[in-house]
This record gives C-alpha cells, sequence and structure tokens, in this order.
C-alpha cells in the first residue's frame, strides 16, 4: 500500500481573497517606503497614517508582514485530514468534525479491501486477522 499526503484545495473565492490580502501587504510596505513620492505624485497630501508608518517603517513593515501572512494562511486553511483508498473516502474529518483514530483507519481500510477483493472475484479472509492484531496495539 502506498501512502501519498497531498494538500486539499481551497474554495477558489478564498484562494481569491488570499491573493488579495498579499497585495494588501504589499501595498502597505510600499506605502511605509515609497508613500511620501506616491502622494506627491498624485498631488495630494500625505494621511496621518502614512506619515507614522514612514516614521515606524520597522513596525509597519513586520506589522503588514505578519498580519497579511497570518491572514492569507488562515483564508487557505481548510483543515481536511480526507482518507482515501482505491479512490473511495475512507474517513473524512470535514465531514466527521474530529480526526481518526489508527484502528478506525485500519478497521476501515480493511473493509474496503475485502470489497475490492469481493468485486474483483478474490478473496481477502487472511489480512482482517492481520489487521486485528495491529488493532489491539497500534504502536
Amino acid at each position: 500500500m502506498e501512502v501519498v499526503g497531498s494538500n486539499y484545495p481551497p474554495p477558489p473565492f478564498k484562494v481569491a481573497m488570499s491573493k488579495l490580502v498579499s497585495f494588501g501587504t504589499m501595498g502597505a510596505v510600499a506605502t511605509t517606503f515609497f508613500g511620501e513620492k506616491m502622494f506627491e505624485m498624485l498631488g495630494t497630501q500625505r494621511p496621518e497614517f502614512v506619515v507614522s508608518m514612514q516614521n515606524n517603517k520597522m513596525s509597519s513593515c513586520m506589522g503588514a508582514w505578519f498580519l497579511g501572512n497570518t491572514v492569507s494562511q488562515n483564508l487557505l486553511n481548510t483543515g481536511a485530514f480526507e482518507v482515501y483508498y482505491d479512490g473511495e473516502v475512507i474517513f473524512s474529518k470535514l465531514e466527521e468534525k474530529r480526526l481518526p483514530n489508527i484502528p478506525e483507519i485500519i478497521r476501515s481500510l480493511d473493509v474496503a479491501k475485502l470489497e475490492r477483493a469481493s468485486r474483483r472475484g478474490g478473496g481477502g479472509a487472511a489480512e482482517p486477522e492481520a489487521i486485528s492484531d495491529v488493532e489491539r496495539n497500534p504502536f
């Protein structure tokens, strides 16, 4: 059996929002360093918060960076832990709202293997005994 880990895709709306937050982060950093010139080119006076950001460049950049990355990562976090065997769902944290325990996954895999074997016309009677050994002592 091969175990392959992968990322569960977040919804497209959250991906778009995450990218927007990243652009906002870069905009805040750019405003910190080039705000004076940007507002000068626009022919307007700098807002007070831009003056404050420019006076505190290090804290402004670090704050924008940490806040932006935190929000972006939270938007992309799905909290998924999905277990598939032969294309079928064995366990879904999104449906169950909890993580599985090892014996539960092993039992589910055992059932899926038996179903697969019965569809192919083969038997799989020896496998449950070996797995029940693991269930008693999963470590």
